[in-house]
């Protein structure tokens, strides 16, 4: 019995797993079918997490609720039980004021009140975040992922672009994934992968960002070595403005195909 149940405790855990998911910065805006790439990927990989950034204005907007195209762009994203939506703000390295920064937050959070829809957002991406160069940054950092979490926007994504440079146990433990590869794709595949992190001890909050991805880039090798090292979340972008959303539905095949393989080979 006990060799059993070993197994069943290894096959639940593997089973329970969190998957590599798609971080994907949806900057496009919502017109009419301008998002229909992303809920048909959506929908074909119910497996897959997709984290999804919006960006109405640099930022929430001045207003109290988001306009009519964005809400009903984002309660269609909420309608599918794999997404999570997260809200752009910027810091500028950790030289923005806070309550600015936290005044984003606050109407982020605000949009949970809105009867007509439902355009609540599970947490906050922030921008232009510092490597940990300047240790007096942390804290900074630490308490925008307080008061984001506290106000129930419970995802934390700092990104810097870069590598962590200190204090990186710290830095991992106040957000949920850090992006620390936000370049090209000619200049992710120029070095070797792991080159391009702090450290392997925290690749399941690891989230890259490829931009300017050739036509005929190999983007199911990429996907399949994000996924062998297990980092939290992958994108694969054409350009750098991330207007276009071209790319996604190959991305989100090379993670299903590279989830499916993996299946296998436990199975053989």
């Amino acid at each position: 019995m006990f060799p059993l149940l070993v197994i069943a405790i290894v096959l639940t855990l593997a089973s329970t797993a969190v998957s590599t998911g798609l971080l994907i910065p949806l900057y496009a805006w919502p017109g009419i079918d301008a998002w229909n790439t992303i809920y048909d990927s959506i929908a074909a990989h119910p497996s897959i997490p997709f984290y999804l950034i919006i960006n109405p204005s640099t930022g929430p907007g001045n207003t109290e609720y988001p306009e009519d195209v964005f809400i009903t762009a984002i309660a269609k994203l909420n309608s599918y039980s794999n997404t999570k939506v997260l809200g752009y703000t910027y810091t500028k390295q950790g030289t923005r004021a806070s309550p600015e920064i936290e005044k984003d937050i606050a109407t982020y959070a605000h949009w949970t009140t809105y009867a007509g829809q439902n355009i609540s957002l599970s947490g906050i991406f922030f921008d232009e975040a510092s490597n940990g160069a300047d240790p007096s940054k942390l804290a900074y950092y630490q308490n925008l992922s307080r008061k984001s979490k506290s106000s129930s926007l419970s995802t934390v994504v700092f990104n810097p672009g870069v590598k962590l440079v200190a204090d990186v146990a710290e830095w991992f433990a106040a957000a949920d994934f850090i992006v620390e590869y936000e370049n090209t794709y000619a200049n992710w595949v120029a070095r070797a992968p792991d080159e391009h992190f702090s450290t392997s001890d925290h690749y399941g909050k690891d989230a890259v960002i490829l931009n300017q991805t050739p036509v005929d880039a190999d983007v199911d090798n990429v996907v399949r070595l994000a996924k062998d090292m297990g980092l939290g979340a992958i994108y694969l972008a054409s350009g750098d403005n991330y207007m276009s959303l071209g790319t996604v539905p190959k991305v989100a095949v090379a993670v299903a195909q590279s989830r499916n393989a993996r299946r296998r080979g436990h199975g053989r």
